[in-house]
């Protein structure tokens, strides 16, 4: 179910994006040119990396998939000991005196509720982790995609001097050059 609720925020994004000059329906049609940073993130937002690809900064793309993975799993992890403990607490409740959960004689019934709120919580967490890692990688693609053309020439330069002011004995003095 959470899931489809994200494809849905993804496609609902992705579709404002494609229509966002359209102003008029009975204005002539042109074809929708996307620039390249806005191209850059719907790839990104298509397949996670693909925008640190395109952007030639293939180095950024496992560091995200790392990272996503990472969050996917604890997501994993937290959901898996979540339906443990609320399996646990079914057979605490069936009055069905056969059935004997895992954690019998280790946790009280409080303890269990307590610990099953824990690991919702954590798992809540871990979803907004992997949701806030993946909109990381996709606004990081599209900043990256305006700066693919940035002059990084050596004939940029930055210099600092101590300077001399009529109000003040010291100061300093920044010069900013490109040629």
């Amino acid at each position: 179910m959470m899931g489809r609720g994200f494809f849905t925020l993804i496609a609902i994004i992705l579709t404002s994006c494609l229509l966002a000059g359209v102003n008029d329906s009975n204005a002539v049609k042109q074809p929708v040119s996307l620039s390249y940073p806005q191209r850059a993130a719907i790839a990104s937002s298509l397949l996670p990396g693909s925008g640190q690809v395109m952007n030639h900064q293939a180095w950024k793309a496992p560091l995200a998939w790392g990272i996503m993975a990472g969050a996917g799993y604890f997501v994993y992890i937290n959901q898996s000991s979540f339906n443990r403990l609320s399996d646990a607490i079914d057979f605490r409740y069936d009055n069905d005196p056969n059935t004997i959960d895992d954690f019998d004689g280790i946790y009280t019934t409080n303890q269990l509720f307590s610990l099953q709120n824990d690991y919702r919580r954590s798992r809540d967490y871990a979803v907004l982790g992997l949701a806030g890692t993946y909109l990381f990688q996709v606004l990081e693609a599209y900043a990256a995609a305006h700066l693919v053309d940035f002059d990084v020439s050596r004939n940029l330069s930055l210099q600092l001097s101590p300077a001399t002011l009529p109000q003040s004995l010291i100061g300093a003095k920044m010069t900013l050059s490109w040629h």
